[in-house]
């Protein structure tokens, strides 16, 4: 729901003009929030994802698990990371050079900031997801938002404010003609309907592997439009030593229940 024009005018100045550039898109229609799923005859090409972000997308082998999950559906995918942990997006963009990323090999690109960024730091994270989802689309890849979760640090910032994490990634999203992954949305959900699922760390911030779990089958949705119920709760690959590893193994009962819930999160988006 977008913000009327007298709630628009008790906003900060940075975040005002980015909302009100997202309700000009919005009354035009002229972008597009979803992705383009692929056919079954594209199972023949291997599909590639660049993950781009911190420890919220490498904990619990997340990029791993998606690949794996991608991969139960006789398709080819591979999915690759650049990731320092604590990092935001700015640093990856002055870190390494256009080159150095190799995003024209790519078919889909993840951004993820800094989870304070969006609340803190609004500008930085508006200009380093534009400049991103511009050098994608000069490669014809597609763009996607990880939107990430309010943990309880975030939550006391939000909640005295008229916007939050998930609001201003999804505006970011459309403002880019990216498309936006709603695992914050999915966390919420299971936070208010299944309060005894732990999907955090000791920390209170970064994902269990609950969550990590949880966060692969709502990118696996939004990625394939499938559903991911039925999806196995663990999955194995191997070490650089060739020895076999467990990626992820989620109790029995919660599996379900996980996937129940990225299945109810992303029919309103994919």
């Amino acid at each position: 729901m977008f913000y009327s024009h007298p709630e628009l005018e008790q906003m900060e100045p940075i975040f005002r003009s980015f909302i009100t550039s997202i309700l000009v898109l919005v009354s035009s229609s002229i972008y597009s929030s979803t992705i383009n799923h692929f056919t079954s005859n594209d199972s023949i090409k291997t599909k590639k994802v660049l993950m781009i972000g911190n420890s919220f997308t490498f904990y619990w082998n997340l990029p791993q698990v998606i690949e794996c999950m991608l991969n139960t559906q006789n398709t080819s995918f591979e999915v690759d990371q650049k990731t320092i942990g604590g990092s935001n997006l700015g640093k990856h963009w002055w870190l390494n050079s256009e080159k150095d990323y190799s995003i024209n090999s790519y078919d889909y690109l993840v951004l993820n900031d800094h989870s304070t960024n969006p609340l803190e730091k609004i500008d930085s994270c508006a200009k380093y997801i534009k400049l991103f989802t511009e050098l994608a689309k000069k490669s014809n890849t597609r763009p996607l938002i990880y939107g990430t979760w309010e943990y309880p640090y975030l939550k006391d910032i939000s909640k005295n404010r008229k916007s939050n994490t998930i609001f201003i990634l999804d505006s970011l999203a459309k403002i880019n003609n990216a498309v936006y992954i709603p695992v914050g949305n999915a966390f919420n959900y299971i936070e208010n309907n299944y309060p005894d699922i732990n999907l955090y760390m000791d920390d209170n911030k970064h994902p269990s592997p609950n969550a990590t779990y949880l966060a692969s089958c709502v990118f696996y949705s939004m990625i394939t439009g499938k559903s991911s119920i039925g999806m196995p709760r663990r999955f194995e690959g191997n070490n650089s030593d060739g020895k076999k590893i467990y990626y992820i193994i989620t109790e029995r009962n919660t599996a379900p229940i996980i996937q129940k819930v990225a299945d109810i999160i992303t029919k309103d988006f994919r």
